[in-house]
């Protein structure tokens, strides 16, 4: 029993608090790791962005492509708000999607332009068309280029140039067409006949208005297609009672009055001023103009979250149900005979759609035949 005894395994009591130093000392090394980690990752993204160039989020901001530049890691470094809008990327820096990570990755390693299709995140069965191209020299700071298109809504947007080119043309001839009419009746009329000089005089100065209104729209609607928005905080209500101002004559003689009903207390909107009292002008114009008789355009302003909610309504003979889905097209004026017999030029509203679009928000319309009609949407508050 003694040998039995001495041969036995000595057993070994390590105290608890040892373990526990043990165990804090596993857990800081692996935070400290952790933490080493991450700035080393942070110092790399740093870097990257230091070596682009500080003008490049301007460039691909003035695209109207979709437009990112990523690193050989699959981080994007800087894109433009349509990459934002097809890829569904955030306000910050972020990965790209996994569709993408493998041919940018390629792209760098073979120093390659790839072109590709990936699936759009909001809907697999939609394809995006995908161009990539290195940037700069060989090496572990270098970047990609990647440039992202949905060939279905470029298809569709030529479609709709072909059909504004078409209307604009049509539109441009029917006047030139009067006024050369005029000019030959002036041609070959009596000097003396003072009443009918004056009357052409008349129809022809109507429609040298009518053309450059029409050309005055189609250099509005140009240049938001190609200058970018200049978002700054801005004072909403103060811009609605400009745009209340601008048109209070026309409004007074076309019998219609115009109001302005806000919340108390409401803040600043991010937006371009310049860009959002055109919004205001051309839906309070519509108003006027479509409204026969005694009626009431009201802008309301309201307060919600983190949003402010603008209204534009009247109380107008109101939209067909058939015109609805394309009164934002360029140069659709309605299918009755009374609007298409009005002065407009069929390009405010969709000037409106692609101002508030720039401002990455959307219009939308609910309209009762002899009621009246309403125009909502919502800015983000500053």
């Amino acid at each position: 029993m003694i040998a039995s005894a001495l041969w036995q395994k000595p057993v070994v009591s390590i105290p608890l608090g040892w373990i526990a130093l043990a165990a804090l000392l596993a857990v800081a090394l692996l935070v400290g790791l952790a933490v080493l980690l991450t700035w080393r990752y942070w110092q790399h993204r740093a870097r990257a962005v230091s070596h682009s160039p500080s003008w490049l989020p301007d460039l691909l901001n003035s695209l109207s492509a979709a437009a990112l530049v990523a690193d050989q890691d699959g981080q994007v470094i800087v894109h433009n708000a349509e990459a934002a809008r097809l890829l569904g990327l955030g306000g910050r820096a972020q990965e790209l999607p996994l569709a993408l990570r493998t041919p940018v990755q390629r792209a760098l390693a073979f120093d390659v332009s790839e072109t590709t299709e990936i699936p759009a995140p909001d809907d697999a069965q939609r394809r995006l068309r995908v161009t990539i191209t290195a940037l700069g020299a060989a090496g572990p700071a270098r970047n990609a280029l990647v440039l992202v298109s949905d060939p279905v809504e470029l298809r569709e947007r030529e479609t709709s140039y072909r059909r504004l080119i078409s209307t604009v043309s049509h539109e441009l001839r029917t006047p030139l067409t009067a006024i050369m009419g005029h000019v030959d009746i002036l041609g070959s009329c009596s000097v003396e006949d003072e009443a009918l000089w004056r009357r052409s005089q008349r129809f022809i100065a109507g429609e040298v208005e009518r053309l450059a209104r029409l050309v005055n729209d189609l250099l509005s609607l140009s240049r938001l297609e190609t200058t970018p928005s200049r978002m700054r905080p801005v004072n909403v209500r103060a811009i609605a009672e400009e745009a209340i101002s601008t048109l209070w004559a026309a409004a007074e003689q076309a019998q219609v009055t115009l109001q302005l009903q806000a919340s108390p207390g409401l803040p600043r909107v991010l937006a371009d001023p310049d860009r959002l009292q055109q919004v205001f002008i051309n839906l309070l114009d519509n108003a006027i103009k479509y409204s026969s008789g005694e009626a009431t355009a009201t802008i309301r302003l309201y307060h919600e979250g983190h949003v402010a909610r603008v209204e534009v309504s009247d109380t107008g003979p109101g939209i067909a149900t058939d015109d609805l889905p394309h009164i934002f097209e360029p140069m659709y004026r309605g299918s009755t005979a009374a609007i298409r017999a009005t002065l407009g030029t069929g390009l405010g509203l969709a000037i409106v759609k692609t101002i508030l679009e720039q401002h990455g928000t959307t219009i939308t319309v609910e309209s009762v035949r002899g009621e009246g009609t309403t125009f909502s949407f919502r800015l983000p508050c500053a």
